[in-house]
Protein backbone atom coordinates (compact mmCIF):
# COMPACT_ATOMS: atom_id res chain seq x y z
CA UNK A 1 0.00 0.00 0.00
CA UNK A 2 1.38 3.90 -0.87
CA UNK A 3 2.46 5.47 2.15
CA UNK A 4 -0.19 8.21 3.39
CA UNK A 5 1.03 11.78 2.22
CA UNK A 6 2.41 13.69 5.34
CA UNK A 7 0.59 16.64 5.79
CA UNK A 8 2.66 19.99 5.09
CA UNK A 9 2.40 22.05 7.81
CA UNK A 10 2.87 26.11 7.31
CA UNK A 11 5.77 27.73 9.05
CA UNK A 12 6.13 29.37 12.50
CA UNK A 13 4.93 33.32 12.14
CA UNK A 14 7.46 35.40 15.12
CA UNK A 15 7.58 38.50 15.67
CA UNK A 16 10.13 40.29 17.48
CA UNK A 17 8.69 43.72 18.57
CA UNK A 18 12.12 45.60 19.26
CA UNK A 19 15.25 45.98 17.16
CA UNK A 20 17.98 46.53 19.87
CA UNK A 21 20.67 43.93 20.93
CA UNK A 22 18.32 41.50 21.96
CA UNK A 23 15.76 41.76 19.72
CA UNK A 24 18.55 41.45 16.63
CA UNK A 25 19.75 38.54 18.66
CA UNK A 26 17.16 36.51 18.38
CA UNK A 27 16.38 37.07 14.57
CA UNK A 28 19.76 36.44 13.68
CA UNK A 29 20.05 33.09 16.02
CA UNK A 30 17.00 31.31 14.14
CA UNK A 31 17.67 32.55 11.06
CA UNK A 32 21.46 30.87 11.67
CA UNK A 33 20.02 27.61 13.16
CA UNK A 34 18.14 27.10 9.80
CA UNK A 35 14.79 27.60 11.21
CA UNK A 36 11.97 28.13 8.19
CA UNK A 37 10.23 30.54 10.54
CA UNK A 38 8.34 34.09 8.91
CA UNK A 39 10.55 36.70 11.18
CA UNK A 40 8.87 40.09 11.37
CA UNK A 41 11.09 43.08 13.52
CA UNK A 42 9.02 45.97 14.64
CA UNK A 43 10.96 48.82 15.92
CA UNK A 44 9.82 52.31 17.85
CA UNK A 45 12.38 53.63 16.36
CA UNK A 46 12.07 55.87 13.04
CA UNK A 47 15.01 54.48 11.49
CA UNK A 48 18.16 52.21 11.76
CA UNK A 49 20.42 54.70 12.54
CA UNK A 50 18.16 56.53 15.32
CA UNK A 51 20.33 54.79 18.14
CA UNK A 52 23.45 54.44 16.45
CA UNK A 53 24.66 57.57 18.72
CA UNK A 54 23.80 56.23 21.80
CA UNK A 55 27.21 56.49 24.58
CA UNK A 56 26.05 54.39 26.94
CA UNK A 57 29.00 51.99 27.48
CA UNK A 58 27.83 48.23 28.49
CA UNK A 59 29.93 45.65 29.55
CA UNK A 60 29.75 42.03 27.89
CA UNK A 61 31.23 38.93 29.65
CA UNK A 62 33.34 36.28 27.45
CA UNK A 63 29.99 34.47 26.69
CA UNK A 64 28.49 36.97 24.94
CA UNK A 65 31.05 38.20 22.90
CA UNK A 66 31.21 34.13 21.54
CA UNK A 67 27.39 34.40 21.09
CA UNK A 68 28.06 37.22 19.14
CA UNK A 69 31.01 36.31 17.32
CA UNK A 70 29.13 33.70 15.78
CA UNK A 71 26.26 35.58 14.64
CA UNK A 72 28.97 37.85 13.08
CA UNK A 73 27.44 40.96 14.58
CA UNK A 74 31.12 41.27 17.34
CA UNK A 75 32.25 44.89 17.03
CA UNK A 76 36.29 43.77 17.66
CA UNK A 77 38.34 46.66 16.53
CA UNK A 78 35.38 49.03 18.92
CA UNK A 79 35.57 46.38 22.26
CA UNK A 80 38.25 46.69 25.55
CA UNK A 81 38.87 43.55 26.80
CA UNK A 82 38.14 43.19 30.69
CA UNK A 83 41.07 40.82 31.94
CA UNK A 84 40.87 41.20 35.66
CA UNK A 85 38.48 42.64 37.82
CA UNK A 86 39.40 43.63 41.51
CA UNK A 87 36.54 43.13 43.87
CA UNK A 88 36.60 45.41 47.23
CA UNK A 89 35.15 47.06 50.29
CA UNK A 90 35.33 50.40 51.18
CA UNK A 91 35.46 50.16 54.99
CA UNK A 92 37.84 52.53 57.05
CA UNK A 93 37.13 51.12 60.23
CA UNK A 94 38.14 47.66 59.27
CA UNK A 95 41.88 47.06 60.32
CA UNK A 96 42.72 44.51 56.92
CA UNK A 97 41.05 45.11 54.25
CA UNK A 98 40.63 41.54 51.87
CA UNK A 99 40.21 41.93 48.07
CA UNK A 100 39.33 39.78 45.70
CA UNK A 101 41.60 39.45 41.85
CA UNK A 102 39.42 37.79 39.27
CA UNK A 103 41.87 36.99 35.73
CA UNK A 104 41.16 35.91 32.79
CA UNK A 105 44.36 33.87 32.54
CA UNK A 106 43.29 31.90 36.04
CA UNK A 107 40.05 30.86 34.22
CA UNK A 108 41.59 29.77 31.01
CA UNK A 109 39.95 32.71 29.19
CA UNK A 110 40.96 35.21 26.44
CA UNK A 111 39.07 38.03 28.78
CA UNK A 112 36.37 37.68 31.52
CA UNK A 113 34.47 40.40 29.74
CA UNK A 114 34.36 43.84 27.41
CA UNK A 115 33.44 47.20 27.26
CA UNK A 116 31.37 48.52 24.04
CA UNK A 117 29.66 51.47 23.52
CA UNK A 118 25.93 50.52 23.03
CA UNK A 119 25.81 52.52 19.28
CA UNK A 120 28.82 50.50 17.89
CA UNK A 121 27.28 46.95 19.13
CA UNK A 122 23.64 47.94 17.71
CA UNK A 123 25.53 49.09 14.46
CA UNK A 124 27.37 45.63 14.21
CA UNK A 125 24.45 43.83 14.84
CA UNK A 126 22.49 45.75 12.15
CA UNK A 127 25.13 45.21 9.99
CA UNK A 128 24.68 41.18 10.38
CA UNK A 129 20.93 41.81 9.96
CA UNK A 130 21.47 43.13 6.46
CA UNK A 131 23.50 40.54 5.84
CA UNK A 132 21.18 38.02 6.95
CA UNK A 133 17.94 39.49 4.80
CA UNK A 134 16.54 40.02 8.05
CA UNK A 135 13.19 42.14 7.86
CA UNK A 136 13.17 45.10 10.08
CA UNK A 137 10.25 47.20 10.26
CA UNK A 138 11.21 51.05 12.20
CA UNK A 139 8.61 53.36 13.23
CA UNK A 140 6.09 51.04 14.28
CA UNK A 141 4.74 50.95 17.66
CA UNK A 142 3.34 47.63 17.66
CA UNK A 143 0.93 46.51 20.27
CA UNK A 144 0.89 43.16 21.22
CA UNK A 145 -2.39 40.99 22.37
CA UNK A 146 -1.98 37.59 23.41
CA UNK A 147 -5.41 35.11 22.26
CA UNK A 148 -5.36 31.03 22.85
CA UNK A 149 -2.71 29.69 20.70
CA UNK A 150 -1.90 32.84 18.34
CA UNK A 151 -0.63 36.38 18.91
CA UNK A 152 -2.56 39.44 17.46
CA UNK A 153 0.16 42.60 16.29
CA UNK A 154 -1.67 45.91 15.72
CA UNK A 155 0.77 48.83 14.54
CA UNK A 156 -1.14 51.73 15.62
CA UNK A 157 -0.20 54.79 13.47
CA UNK A 158 2.21 53.01 11.21
CA UNK A 159 1.92 53.95 7.63
CA UNK A 160 1.45 50.11 6.60
CA UNK A 161 -0.97 47.99 8.95
CA UNK A 162 0.82 44.85 10.07
CA UNK A 163 -0.31 41.30 9.07
CA UNK A 164 -2.80 40.12 12.17
CA UNK A 165 -1.82 37.18 13.12
CA UNK A 166 1.62 35.30 14.81
CA UNK A 167 1.99 32.26 16.44
CA UNK A 168 4.34 34.02 18.59
CA UNK A 169 5.18 37.19 19.57
CA UNK A 170 8.86 38.34 21.49
CA UNK A 171 9.36 41.58 23.34
CA UNK A 172 12.36 43.16 23.82
CA UNK A 173 11.88 46.48 23.80
CA UNK A 174 11.31 47.14 26.98
CA UNK A 175 10.34 50.97 27.76
CA UNK A 176 8.00 51.21 25.41
CA UNK A 177 5.29 48.74 26.85
CA UNK A 178 5.42 48.36 30.10
CA UNK A 179 5.27 50.40 32.90
CA UNK A 180 7.88 48.27 35.64
CA UNK A 181 6.63 49.86 38.98
CA UNK A 182 3.89 47.69 38.89
CA UNK A 183 5.86 44.51 38.11
CA UNK A 184 5.36 41.35 40.31
CA UNK A 185 9.00 41.87 41.75
CA UNK A 186 9.94 45.55 42.55
CA UNK A 187 12.44 47.29 44.81
CA UNK A 188 13.35 50.97 45.06
CA UNK A 189 16.87 50.71 45.80
CA UNK A 190 16.83 54.90 46.45
CA UNK A 191 20.49 54.80 44.29
CA UNK A 192 21.07 56.90 41.65
CA UNK A 193 24.11 55.77 39.58
CA UNK A 194 26.14 58.60 38.18
CA UNK A 195 27.99 58.02 34.75
CA UNK A 196 30.82 59.36 33.91
CA UNK A 197 34.42 58.53 32.47
CA UNK A 198 37.88 58.41 34.28
CA UNK A 199 41.55 58.38 33.66
CA UNK A 200 43.96 57.48 35.70
CA UNK A 201 47.63 58.08 36.51
CA UNK A 202 48.34 54.42 36.02
CA UNK A 203 47.06 52.35 32.63
CA UNK A 204 44.24 50.01 33.39
CA UNK A 205 45.69 47.18 31.31
CA UNK A 206 42.39 45.47 31.28
CA UNK A 207 41.58 46.19 35.14
CA UNK A 208 38.11 46.49 35.88
CA UNK A 209 37.44 47.92 39.88
CA UNK A 210 34.05 46.83 41.78
CA UNK A 211 34.26 48.16 44.94
CA UNK A 212 31.87 47.98 47.28
CA UNK A 213 30.84 51.47 49.60
CA UNK A 214 28.12 51.79 52.67
CA UNK A 215 26.80 54.40 49.90
CA UNK A 216 26.62 52.10 47.17
CA UNK A 217 28.78 50.27 44.59
CA UNK A 218 31.36 52.30 42.52
CA UNK A 219 32.71 50.51 39.21
CA UNK A 220 35.65 51.52 36.86
CA UNK A 221 35.11 49.64 33.49
CA UNK A 222 38.44 49.77 31.10
CA UNK A 223 37.07 51.70 28.15
CA UNK A 224 39.95 52.33 25.61
CA UNK A 225 43.00 54.58 27.41
CA UNK A 226 40.41 55.39 30.20
CA UNK A 227 37.75 54.37 32.82
CA UNK A 228 34.14 53.96 32.28
CA UNK A 229 32.41 55.29 35.88
CA UNK A 230 29.29 54.15 37.40
CA UNK A 231 29.10 55.59 40.70
CA UNK A 232 26.04 54.46 42.52
CA UNK A 233 25.00 56.74 45.68
CA UNK A 234 21.80 57.20 47.72
CA UNK A 235 19.95 59.99 45.74
CA UNK A 236 20.21 63.05 48.00
CA UNK A 237 24.45 62.14 47.69
CA UNK A 238 24.40 61.73 44.77
CA UNK A 239 22.80 65.08 44.23
CA UNK A 240 25.37 66.70 46.78
CA UNK A 241 27.95 65.04 44.49
CA UNK A 242 26.97 66.76 41.10
CA UNK A 243 26.84 70.21 42.78
CA UNK A 244 30.21 70.04 43.64
CA UNK A 245 32.75 71.28 41.84
CA UNK A 246 35.29 69.76 39.65
CA UNK A 247 38.19 69.34 41.93
CA UNK A 248 36.22 68.31 44.94
CA UNK A 249 33.92 65.73 43.14
CA UNK A 250 37.20 64.23 41.68
CA UNK A 251 38.58 63.55 45.33
CA UNK A 252 35.30 62.28 46.45
CA UNK A 253 35.94 59.64 44.10
CA UNK A 254 39.63 59.19 45.18
CA UNK A 255 38.40 58.57 48.72
CA UNK A 256 36.40 56.29 47.49
CA UNK A 257 38.93 53.90 45.42
CA UNK A 258 41.85 51.41 46.08
CA UNK A 259 45.35 52.25 45.54
CA UNK A 260 45.33 49.69 42.86
CA UNK A 261 43.67 52.16 40.12
CA UNK A 262 46.39 55.19 41.31
CA UNK A 263 45.70 58.54 41.28
CA UNK A 264 42.23 59.61 39.39
CA UNK A 265 44.02 62.55 36.83
CA UNK A 266 40.76 63.27 35.45
CA UNK A 267 36.93 63.12 36.21
CA UNK A 268 34.08 64.01 33.58
CA UNK A 269 30.25 63.12 34.16
CA UNK A 270 28.04 62.72 31.80
CA UNK A 271 24.75 61.87 33.34
CA UNK A 272 22.21 59.88 36.06
CA UNK A 273 19.33 57.65 36.53
CA UNK A 274 17.62 56.37 39.32
CA UNK A 275 18.30 51.88 40.45
CA UNK A 276 15.63 49.62 40.45
CA UNK A 277 14.52 45.98 40.73
CA UNK A 278 11.75 45.61 38.30
CA UNK A 279 11.39 41.96 36.98
CA UNK A 280 8.53 39.78 36.21
CA UNK A 281 8.03 36.26 38.07
CA UNK A 282 7.65 34.72 34.49
CA UNK A 283 8.31 36.10 31.54
CA UNK A 284 6.38 34.04 29.31
CA UNK A 285 2.36 34.33 29.19
CA UNK A 286 1.32 31.94 26.54
CA UNK A 287 2.95 32.77 23.24
CA UNK A 288 3.91 36.09 24.08
CA UNK A 289 8.19 35.81 26.04
CA UNK A 290 9.82 39.08 27.21
CA UNK A 291 12.93 39.38 26.77
CA UNK A 292 16.08 41.93 27.90
CA UNK A 293 14.52 45.26 29.93
CA UNK A 294 11.06 43.95 28.90
CA UNK A 295 11.47 41.17 31.38
CA UNK A 296 13.82 42.43 34.15
CA UNK A 297 15.75 45.68 34.90
CA UNK A 298 18.53 45.08 37.41
CA UNK A 299 20.82 47.00 39.38
CA UNK A 300 24.07 47.92 37.76
CA UNK A 301 26.45 45.95 39.79
CA UNK A 302 28.19 43.17 38.56
CA UNK A 303 26.98 44.69 34.96
CA UNK A 304 24.94 41.43 34.15
CA UNK A 305 21.74 42.96 32.88
CA UNK A 306 22.59 42.95 28.91
CA UNK A 307 24.13 39.53 29.12
CA UNK A 308 21.07 37.78 30.75
CA UNK A 309 18.83 38.80 27.68
CA UNK A 310 21.57 37.36 25.22
CA UNK A 311 21.53 34.26 26.79
CA UNK A 312 17.92 34.00 27.28
CA UNK A 313 17.96 35.10 23.49
CA UNK A 314 19.85 32.28 22.69
CA UNK A 315 17.98 29.31 24.35
CA UNK A 316 14.71 30.77 23.10
CA UNK A 317 15.72 30.66 19.26
CA UNK A 318 17.39 26.82 19.80
CA UNK A 319 14.09 26.03 21.43
CA UNK A 320 11.70 27.24 18.48
CA UNK A 321 13.85 26.77 15.85
CA UNK A 322 12.37 23.41 14.82
CA UNK A 323 9.28 23.71 16.27
CA UNK A 324 6.09 23.37 14.76
CA UNK A 325 2.84 25.14 15.40
CA UNK A 326 1.60 21.96 16.80
CA UNK A 327 4.47 21.70 19.25
CA UNK A 328 5.41 25.36 19.82
CA UNK A 329 4.09 25.13 23.32
CA UNK A 330 6.34 22.05 24.44
CA UNK A 331 9.13 24.03 22.95
CA UNK A 332 8.21 26.86 24.99
CA UNK A 333 7.73 25.26 28.30
CA UNK A 334 11.51 23.55 27.49
CA UNK A 335 12.61 27.80 27.51
CA UNK A 336 10.83 28.32 30.76
CA UNK A 337 12.58 25.56 32.54
CA UNK A 338 16.08 25.79 30.63
CA UNK A 339 16.12 29.56 31.95
CA UNK A 340 14.76 29.93 35.30
CA UNK A 341 17.87 28.87 36.94
CA UNK A 342 19.90 31.07 35.54
CA UNK A 343 17.29 34.43 35.89
CA UNK A 344 16.57 33.51 39.65
CA UNK A 345 20.22 33.45 40.28
CA UNK A 346 21.02 36.80 38.45
CA UNK A 347 17.98 38.67 40.31
CA UNK A 348 19.16 37.50 43.79
CA UNK A 349 22.40 37.98 43.42
CA UNK A 350 22.42 41.54 41.92
CA UNK A 351 20.13 42.36 44.74
CA UNK A 352 21.93 40.81 47.80
CA UNK A 353 25.30 42.93 46.14
CA UNK A 354 23.29 46.02 45.90
CA UNK A 355 21.79 45.85 49.47
CA UNK A 356 24.08 43.74 51.59
CA UNK A 357 27.51 45.77 50.94
CA UNK A 358 25.08 48.85 52.11
CA UNK A 359 23.72 47.46 55.27
CA UNK A 360 25.34 49.25 58.48
CA UNK A 361 24.29 46.70 61.31
CA UNK A 362 27.35 46.29 64.15
CA UNK A 363 29.56 44.03 62.26
CA UNK A 364 28.08 43.97 59.02
CA UNK A 365 31.28 45.38 57.02
CA UNK A 366 33.34 42.04 59.40
CA UNK A 367 30.95 39.87 57.64
CA UNK A 368 31.42 41.05 54.67
CA UNK A 369 35.35 41.40 54.81
CA UNK A 370 35.20 37.33 56.19
CA UNK A 371 33.11 36.69 52.62
CA UNK A 372 35.87 38.44 50.28
CA UNK A 373 38.62 36.72 52.31
CA UNK A 374 37.28 33.65 51.82
CA UNK A 375 36.66 33.99 47.83
CA UNK A 376 39.89 35.35 47.79
CA UNK A 377 41.62 32.29 49.51
CA UNK A 378 39.56 29.84 47.81
CA UNK A 379 40.57 28.86 43.77
CA UNK A 380 37.18 26.50 43.82
CA UNK A 381 35.41 29.13 44.55
CA UNK A 382 36.78 31.71 42.49
CA UNK A 383 36.69 29.90 39.31
CA UNK A 384 33.08 28.70 40.39
CA UNK A 385 32.22 32.55 40.29
CA UNK A 386 34.26 33.51 37.08
CA UNK A 387 32.19 30.80 35.11
CA UNK A 388 28.67 31.29 36.03
CA UNK A 389 29.49 35.25 35.89
CA UNK A 390 30.54 34.88 32.01
CA UNK A 391 28.25 31.80 30.99
CA UNK A 392 25.12 31.93 33.20
CA UNK A 393 23.58 29.51 35.80
CA UNK A 394 22.55 26.28 33.74
CA UNK A 395 21.18 22.86 35.62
Amino acid sequence: MPEPARVQLPPLRIAVVGAGPVGLCVALQLRQLGCTAEVQVFDAQPEAAAALADPRVLALSEGSRQLLHALGAWPQQAATAIRRIHVSQHAPGLASLPRVLLQAEEAGLPALGYTVRYGELLGALQAAARRAGIDVRYGCRAQVQAQPGAVRVSLGDAAAPAPAGFDLAVLAEGGAFHNQAQRELHRDYRQTALIGQVRCERPHDGLAIERFTEQGPVALLPRGADYALVWCAPAPQAQAILELDAQARLQALQALLPAVCGRVVELRMFGDYPLGLNARLRTRRGRVVELGNAAQTLHPVAGQGLNLGLRDSAVLARAVASATVSDLDAALRRYDFARAPDRAALLGLTDLLARGFTWRQPGAAALRAGALALLSGSWPLRRALQHRMVFGWRL
